[in-house]
């Protein structure tokens, strides 16, 4: 019997992604290249890039390309990302970068100080939003139309860091990835499924200078500004444990050393 389970017409993933995936008991992970984790070159991928360095502070844009590298990274290991998988589960590399590069959209300026919605959802209904005001061409060949795009990437936007804690019974391909490729960066839990040498390629292309700083007084301020939002449940689950993942040691640097942030 496959260990996932149907939900219309795509597979779901057992929670706790992170559990799910060590179950499959795959072979070590191998070591990939650098152009392996090459951005899509589509005008809807380059359009998002473009996007999100321009809204959010670096440190945060470059947490959202780390995420879509370890979702990557974890979905090969997983064996995610084969022929079969597309057509049982779903996967699409521009998908998933488009979802990946849009999930902090909540940490703006916008979304922490003017608007009194946690910023998971805040984020998860502008990502939307924005992806259903874009005028590209969706081929015949991709999975999803534009449309349930921007359901579904808002969907795991705004599940990602409940889906921390195991809170669903499943979910579904997007979200899973989500979730282990931002809490891979953040706290290195998804660490035995992605090489060392990808996770130092991908931290070199993608730095992670200012990254904890930035995450620190950026949620500390997200929490104070919004009581009950949903960081407040999970804050304390990863400061300050997140400054010293052994995966990421030497790759952390400081806030000072980031360009100024936006916010």
């Amino acid at each position: 019997m496959s260990l996932f389970t149907t939900r219309q017409r795509h597979l779901t993933i057992p929670g706790p992604v992170v559990q799910t995936v060590a179950s499959l008991h795959r072979p070590p992970p191998t070591a990939k290249p650098s152009s392996f984790y090459d951005i899509p070159q589509t005008e809807l991928c380059l359009r998002a890039e473009k996007m999100i360095q321009e809204q959010i502070p670096s440190w945060a844009a470059n947490h959202c390309f780390r995420t879509y590298a370890f979702g990557l990274a974890i979905a090969n290991y997983a064996g995610f990302d084969t022929d079969q998988a597309k057509v049982e589960l779903g996967f699409d590399k521009e998908f998933h970068f488009l979802t990946c590069a849009l999930h902090e959209w909540g940490m703006s300026e916008e979304g922490i100080k003017q608007s009194k919605l946690s910023l998971e959802l805040w984020g998860a209904i502008r990502a939307r939003e924005w992806i259903l005001e874009q005028d590209c061409d969706i081929s015949e060949a991709r999975i999803q139309p534009l449309g349930e795009w921007a359901d579904l990437a808002a969907e795991a936007i705004a599940r990602h860091t409940i889906e921390f804690r195991g809170f669903s019974k499943s979910v579904n391909l997007q979200t899973a990835l989500l979730t282990l490729g931002s809490g891979q960066d953040l706290m290195g839990l998804s660490s035995a499924f992605v090489h060392a040498d990808d996770i130092k390629i991908i931290c070199e292309r993608w730095p992670r200078i200012g990254y904890v700083d930035g995450l620190r007084a950026l949620t500390r301020e997200e929490v104070e500004r919004k009581p009950g939002c949903l960081f407040e449940g999970c804050w304390g689950d990863f400061d300050p444990g997140m400054y010293n993942v052994s995966c990421f040691k030497g790759l952390q640097g400081s806030l000072s050393e980031a360009p100024s942030s936006k916010l």
